[in-house]
């Protein structure tokens, strides 16, 4: 039998070791998941390497983990993005800048994997699809648990929605694949709560910003957050330095708030 003293210590390794556990962030998605805030305008600070984001470098053949570093290893093999904006960034900066103010139960170092596609629609995700994106996201996946500690907290950031919509897929058959394609990451990620980004600064994907949030509420562990008053690149299809930082801060409140630490 337990006495008092001994439950309250047990309870006491339970919480050190919870708030002790590595986090481990998965990006994916479409090209906002890549990101193409302009490098130049990021501060000299936020352009060195950051420790505080240990980044998957994706070219090396090894997949090591290594200090994020803009314009060097946060657009690897990001198709659509690598070779046009390799001077940009995504939500990565506003990841990094959030660790090293504390922002994850004090947490000084995270662990990064970039999985988006840049032009993708929701179908190219599908397990069978010729564009082998699942296969990649898989791959990566399996690769990463090898080298994170084995009690890792795994969070998604997923942004996508924007291709289907130029693209005009039925909504209802995007909604469908869509929650689907989140269920095969939450099988993958089991516990990992995944937030989702809204469009609303786009002003033009109100139908798939109201399935979003029709997913978030349907299924447990779905996250959403707006992108009210987020900067804009000027095609208004990709979020600015400034948006980005603005998105990537809500997503951070939001991993906070899903995790029980705030």
């Amino acid at each position: 039998m337990k006495t008092t003293a001994t439950l309250s210590l047990l309870l006491l390794t339970l919480s050190t070791s919870a708030a002790e556990r590595p986090l481990v962030f998965v990006f994916t998605g479409e090209s906002n998941s890549g990101g193409i805030g302009r490098n130049a305008e990021a501060t000299p600070a936020e352009q060195a390497a950051r420790p505080s984001v240990q980044i998957m470098n994706l070219t090396t053949g090894t997949f090591t983990f290594e200090p994020l570093l803009l314009g060097k290893n946060n657009l690897r093999e990001h198709a659509g993005l690598e070779s046009y904006y390799a001077g940009c960034h995504g939500l990565e900066l506003g990841l990094a800048n959030a660790v090293e103010a504390g922002s994850f139960a004090g947490r000084k170092q995270v662990y990064l994997v970039k999985t988006g596609q840049g032009g993708s629609t929701i179908e190219q995700w599908a397990q069978d699809h010729k564009s082998g994106y699942w296969q990649k996201f898989d791959q990566r996946l399996a690769v990463a648990k090898r080298q994170v500690p084995t009690n890792a907290q795994w969070v998604v950031w997923f942004s996508l929605g924007i291709n289907d919509a130029i693209a005009n897929t039925p909504i209802t058959s995007w909604k469908q694949d869509t929650l689907a394609h989140l269920k095969r990451i939450k099988k993958e990620l089991p516990g990992a709560p995944i937030v989702m980004t809204q469009f609303q600064s786009m002003k033009r994907y109100a139908a798939t910003d109201k399935a979003l949030a029709e997913i978030a509420a349907e299924e447990p562990g779905l996250f959403v957050v707006d992108s009210i008053g987020a900067g804009m690149e000027s095609d208004q299809n990709h979020w600015s330095y400034a948006g980005l930082k603005t998105v990537a801060q809500r997503m951070v409140e939001a991993t906070v708030k899903a995790l029980g630490w705030k």
